[in-house]
């Protein structure tokens, strides 16, 4: 598969055949006090894999891409960021983001659901963007002596494990240096300045409100005032104070224009992440406060997913059919019937619905990967393959992708290349023995052929690599 290949060349040149002989630079090198860009590159690489194995990343493709969406907007307007950032979505309630190295943000739900409008997420999102630009990561290594490259990954992902839950952190650290990483869990208060400041440009550049950094630190330190019950776990890895508050209100201050708070995506993502966190919750509050003819299309969208959720399909269709036809809602109202069609059976309806959405937007991947997902529930198993593909030769596929992937390629009986795609979906998780069973499942199937037997074995050299090093 090409996205494996091309993985397998960055691994080549990342993981050497005398993994234990390479290690960080010298530290103490004044020309070598940062790791180099190649290395964080290569780390944030490693590190992807552990975030999506490890961490309770949500699975819904429509807000997953509605993230990756707002996050690429912001890089596209940050000055010397790379290409090659990725943004997660975690599945917890606690209010928190964190940045990790080569460009790896993750927002958890939390913080999302506690952000007002699309500028205060924004916000928080390019600080965490400014983080990875200024290397304010690669900084933490400074000082460090000379440490063994898979040892310093170790530390690294704890320190950073910390930044996000500070029981996991604490409980990946390398014995006997736990004490040395935790004096570098948080960014010190020159980064987290350097951090506002260039977040405050990188919003003003992609057109939002500059003044919503510092309305996001005075929400949570409301959330944190007399009477709440817990401190956000964001003012713990970002310490808000009056004075930095005051020091965001002077910086954006400076900009003049007509800027943008909010935008309708946002409040669709935001009407449909609480109704699938809470359905129940979602349907009372709608039947207590509001009248479907009075309601506006966000809160009847998201009173339709969370009927949906709850098995009142025919409620639902007949919510969704209320909604406008318009080309800002099409997408949202087909996607939402498709959804209820699948809930309650009618396979048939969702098929045609599916079917007209994937000419509408090709490669679009909530729609293809709800479309595939079907096929497969129908018995088409040879057209869900021709779906699928495309989207896992990209880059850092999502794993859904691949295990769809795989389940596809054994209902048509190429066992061999399910096996081998069964190893890629465990390979992006950072689960390096299980890939290797898959592996090892692959090679035995008789009759490979020499082109397929020889593409798996230098996978399987890959993957022992892994193995060895963890």
């Amino acid at each position: 598969m090409l996205v494996f290949a091309a993985l397998m060349l960055c691994i080549t040149l990342w993981v050497s055949p005398v993994q234990a002989e390479f290690s960080l630079p010298e530290m103490g090198d004044p020309s070598a006090s940062l790791l180099s860009v190649t290395q964080e590159q290569q780390l944030g690489q490693q590190l992807l894999r552990e975030v999506r194995g490890r961490l309770p990343l949500h699975k819904d493709p429509l807000l997953n891409n509605y993230l990756q969406s707002l996050g690429y907007r912001l890089v596209s307007s940050t000055p010397d960021a790379h290409p090659h950032f990725s943004f997660v979505l975690v599945d917890d309630a606690r209010i928190n983001a964190f940045a990790m190295p080569g460009g790896i943000i993750g927002v958890n739900t939390g913080l999302l659901l506690a952000t007002r409008n699309e500028s205060e997420l924004a916000a928080v999102i390019a600080h965490e963007i400014a983080h990875v630009t200024q290397r304010h990561i690669a900084r933490m290594y400074a000082g460090s002596a000379r440490i063994d490259f898979i040892t310093g990954l170790a530390i690294l992902g704890a320190i950073l494990a910390s930044a996000y839950d500070a029981q996991l952190g604490q409980a990946a650290m390398v014995g006997g240096m736990a004490a040395g990483a935790q004096a570098k869990l948080n960014h010190s208060r020159a980064s987290e300045q350097e951090a506002d400041r260039l977040g405050i440009s990188i919003l003003v550049a992609a057109g939002y409100n500059p003044q919503a950094m510092a309305d996001f630190f005075e929400r949570m330190q409301q959330l944190a005032g007399p009477g709440s019950e817990q401190v956000p776990e964001f003012l713990r890895t970002h310490p808000v104070s009056a004075s930095r508050i005051s020091d965001a209100r002077q910086r954006a201050a400076q900009y003049a224009g007509d800027y943008r708070n909010d935008s309708a995506e946002f409040q669709r993502a935001l009407a449909r992440l609480q109704a699938l966190a809470e359905p129940l919750r979602t349907l009372q509050h709608f039947e207590r406060e509001h009248r479907l003819a009075q309601a506006d299309e966000t809160t009847r969208y998201g009173y339709a997913i969370a009927l949906i959720q709850r098995g009142r399909t025919d409620e639902a269709l007949r919510v969704l059919q209320t909604l406008e036809a318009a080309s800002s809602w099409y997408l949202y109202q087909s996607l939402g019937k498709a959804e209820a069609w699948l809930a309650a059976g009618a396979n048939r309806e969702a098929l045609a619905q599916l079917t007209l959405l994937h000419d509408l937007y090709p490669g679009f991947q909530p729609v293809a990967q709800l479309y595939a997902s079907a096929l497969l529930n129908t018995g088409e198993a040879s057209r869900a393959l021709k779906i699928l593909e495309p989207l896992v030769e990209q880059e850092h596929p999502d794993p859904a992708l691949l295990r769809m992937h795989a389940d596809a390629q054994a209902r048509l009986g190429q066992m061999a290349l399910s096996h081998e795609s069964m190893a890629e979906y465990h390979f992006y998780q950072g689960q390096y023995r299980q890939a290797m069973q898959q592996i090892e499942q692959a090679l035995k199937i008789p009759g490979l052929g020499p082109h397929l037997e020889e593409r798996i074995r230098s996978k399987q050299s890959i993957v022992a690599r892994f193995i060895r090093a963890s």
